[in-house]
Parts: C-alpha cells; structure tokens; sequence
C-alpha cells in the first residue's frame, strides 16, 4: 500500500508542474518543452545525426631534464640546453575503436556423430560401472531421506 502511495505522490508531483504558474504566467512544464530537442521521429535516434565536436590544432610541448636530472614540461618555450620540442595532436585523448583481426580459417575438429564411440570399450565400461553406482548411491540416500520424513 506504502508503495501505491509514493507513487501516487510521484505522478501527481509530475503533473503539477503542468498547472502550476512560473513567475511568467506560463505553467513550468509544458508537453512542447518536454519533447524539445528531441528527434521527430524514432529513426532520428539511431541515424548519427549527432555533431562530433572538433579536434583542436596541434599544441607543442617543451621537454627538458633540469639540473637534478628530472624531466620538466611545459606549453612556454624554454630557453635551455638540450630542449625538445614535441608536437601533439588534437587526438591525444582519443581511444581509437577495437578492430577485430581478420578471421583465420582454424581447422575445424571434427563433431563427434551421434551413435559413434569416442572412448574405448574399457572406458565406456568404468563409465558404466560409474553411473550404476551413483544411481545406487541416490536411491540409498532416497529411501533415508524417505525414511526420516516419514517418522
């Protein structure tokens, strides 16, 4: 019942934004709002319409080794011995998508056919011999369950 109610509270705080006033005269919410900037049809969604934002220029980067020999950088050109400049570009931050090597044509094992042995007789015997006794085993513990729930 608790939940019915707070859901009831819900949907109603929902719809109240449709009637209460703004300091306009206009109702906060309205069904125009509610569906801007959305695509006019659901194929909208799925088509790229998106715009990729743009990639900046490049940005050169200053590397030296100070004189405690630990590497400094900096965007401000420095005016020291040994200096590198390294030019970065826009796509630093860009993880490019996983591509999937081309398929390998594996030799294929082949599939066992229905009928067909893959063990040896001996072994299908142990197989045999263990299965009987795990089927003795779950009818003892069977007639022991039966047992304890019938006193």
């Amino acid at each position: 019942m608790l939940i019915k109610l707070m859901l009831f509270v819900v949907i109603l705080a929902c719809a109240a934004l449709f009637f209460i006033k703004g300091g306009d005269g206009k109702p906060l919410m309205t069904i125009e709002k509610l569906f801007d900037g959305l695509p006019s049809s659901p194929s909208g969604l799925l088509s790229g319409e998106t715009e990729t934002p743009a990639t900046p220029a490049l940005t050169r980067i200053y590397k030296w080794k100070d004189e405690n020999g630990v590497w400094q950088f900096s965007d401000s050109l420095i005016d020291k011995e040994g200096a590198e400049v390294m030019e970065l570009d826009g796509q630093i931050n860009i993880v490019p998508a996983f591509q999937p090597p081309g398929r390998v044509d594996e030799e294929k094992t082949p599939v066992a056919i229905p009928g067909v042995m893959t063990v040896s007789p001996q072994e299908a015997g142990n197989m045999l011999d263990t299965v009987t006794n795990l089927q003795e085993t779950m009818d003892q513990r069977k007639a022991d369950m039966d047992a304890i729930n019938n006193n």
